[in-house]
């Protein structure tokens, strides 16, 4: 058994949003959509002025509009992921939400996963868990598509602590849980 007592900071949790809606492995196909949809208007524009002739103009008019293409598409590109830092700090900032940053007590077993704080307590069999993915601060232990229990591995107090709840996460996990987010993607 092992038991972690921690409370997720705002920082966390916008890591979370941020990784679930951005970052993911399994949203690379999502973010290579959005920068080519970023990159065609782009292509159109610069085809148009080439054959409107819009290029045998004046040389520091050309460069002016190359330098509007070019500052709209790098801000489209970086602001896509700072978006998402805005809509996570936006809902961690509500204190209707005060109860994700409780004090909360994990329990992990051979039959699950006990969360207490304050207000609940909730227990969550092994098979309550759909899927399981590790960023280099974090694991999520998903229960659907957008709610998981965020485990922040700062929390884990030592190198064998960690290697106890990455074995026993392995044991007790279903393959679709552990893997399963990679066969689909």
């Amino acid at each position: 058994m092992i038991t972690l007592n921690y409370a997720l900071t705002k920082e966390d949790y916008v890591n979370y949003y941020t990784y679930v809606t951005w970052d993911a492995p399994e949203n690379r196909k999502k973010r290579m959509i959005y920068y080519a949809k970023q990159v065609v208007p782009i292509v159109l524009f610069l085809t148009a002025f080439y054959y409107t002739g819009l290029f045998q103009r004046n040389s520091l008019f050309i460069m002016v509009i190359a330098g509007f293409l070019l500052l709209t598409t790098l801000l489209s590109l970086m602001g896509v992921r700072s978006n998402s830092v805005r809509l996570a700090e936006k809902v961690a900032d509500d204190p209707a939400n005060g109860s994700i940053f409780l004090e909360t007590e994990l329990t992990f077993s051979e039959t699950g996963i006990t969360i207490k704080d304050e207000m609940k307590e909730t227990r969550y069999q092994w098979k309550a868990f759909v899927k399981k993915q590790e960023s280099a601060l974090y694991y999520f232990l998903f229960l659907n598509a957008i709610q998981a229990v965020i485990i922040p591995k700062k929390h884990l107090q030592n190198t064998e602590v960690k290697s106890q709840l990455d074995k026993l996460l392995a044991q007790q996990l279903s393959f679709d849980a552990e893997l399963g987010h990679l066969l689909k993607s």
